[in-house]
């Protein structure tokens, strides 16, 4: 894990840190306090590093960097352990519902039926299996694996195992009635809690930005376009967003991250 050392002025973050003696004997011994990502190489973590120095230079704000970047590494800590499991439930809901439907289709297949089996890598030609004999043999030998769970879970894992069963340690038949149930659901991607994750990040930096610098604002406003346009490009910065990808204006896209953000929270209370 690569980390780099920071040198922001704590009196300016006293609404967020309080360094205790400790802390502040290691930031004079060390000229600085260490900053790092977890999930990212030394090349992912420098080129973040050098794309958040050229968006604070040009908003104007490069005088802060080291206040700004010290809270937004912090932040992202935070809200990356979010990110990360929001996407791996999704991807799991998607992995049970293919394990699921195809588990139902050789369960509901009756002695007539003609099976075949393939698989494509995705740089390569479909290969297929198309002896009714053999595809049952392999498949049956799958379930029946399943149906003892005779099984690691670094494969399946626990959360496909009660989708399936409705227990963690499964050892009866498949129930057709929990994999049609598993193999008819719909999951949703995690836009809209990501979104929200991303405006959290924005609003921590935001009261740095009108505390300290240029990109100041009234308190009774939400944002201002020029705060909308930095935070954009920081979240850009951090791999979360990518202009190419967005269809309207970036300030436009920031600004209805916020609006549906506080609107959520409004329609909660």
């Amino acid at each position: 894990m690569y980390d780099t050392i920071l040198t922001p002025d704590f009196t300016k973050l006293s609404n967020y840190f309080t360094l205790t003696e400790q802390e502040q004997i290691e930031f004079n011994k060390f000229g600085g306090v260490p900053a790092w990502l977890d999930y990212q190489t030394e090349d992912s973590f420098k080129l973040i590093e050098e794309r958040f120095k050229a968006v604070c230079s040009q908003y104007g704000v490069e005088e802060h960097f080291n206040e700004l970047f010290y809270l937004l590494i912090k932040k992202n800590e935070d809200i990356r352990v979010r990110y990360d499991a929001y996407w791996n439930n999704y991807n799991d809901n998607l992995t049970t519902r293919e394990v699921a439907k195809f588990l139902l289709a050789y369960k509901e297949a009756d002695g007539k039926t003609h099976l075949s089996l393939s698989i494509k890598p995705n740089n390569g030609a479909t290969a297929s299996i198309k002896d009714n004999q053999i595809v049952r043999w392999m498949c049956g030998a799958i379930v029946e694996k399943l149906e003892k769970g005779d099984y690691t879970f670094d494969v399946f894992g626990e959360k496909l195992a009660h989708d399936l069963f409705g227990t963690i340690e499964p050892n009866a038949p498949l129930d057709l009635q929990k994999l049609r149930a598993a193999a008819s659901t719909s999951p949703r991607k995690p836009t809209v809690r990501i979104n929200r994750l991303l405006v959290e990040l924005c609003r921590y930096l935001q009261d740095f930005l009108i505390a300290h610098t240029i990109l100041t604002m009234p308190k009774e406003k939400l944002l201002t376009d020029a705060q909308a346009n930095f935070f954009f490009d920081t979240l850009e910065a951090l791999g979360y967003l990518d202009n190419d990808t967005i269809q309207s204006d970036p300030k436009d896209y920031m600004w209805a991250l916020f609006n549906n953000y506080v609107n959520y929270y409004k329609s909660r209370q």
